[in-house]
């Protein structure tokens, strides 16, 4: 993936494999190769990255507005 097209998923919605709710991706961690989720009453879970997209654990839900 490009910089740019790093840097555009956060803040989008993600919805993650066996979670019921939608969250937000609310940063990269390059150093430690991690992606951050941010659900519902302010619970953050980290996911490794790239791995979790390339696996379908995450799926980015693109807004159209942007």
């Amino acid at each position: 993936m490009a910089w740019s097209n790093e840097s555009r998923i956060i803040g989008e919605k993600v919805q993650v494999l066996n979670e019921k709710e939608m969250g937000v991706i609310t940063r990269i961690d390059y150093e430690r190769k991690l992606i951050y989720v941010l659900f519902k009453r302010l619970r953050e879970e980290a996911y490794p990255y790239p791995e979790a997209f390339e696996q379908n654990y995450l799926t980015v839900k693109m807004s159209s507005n942007r």
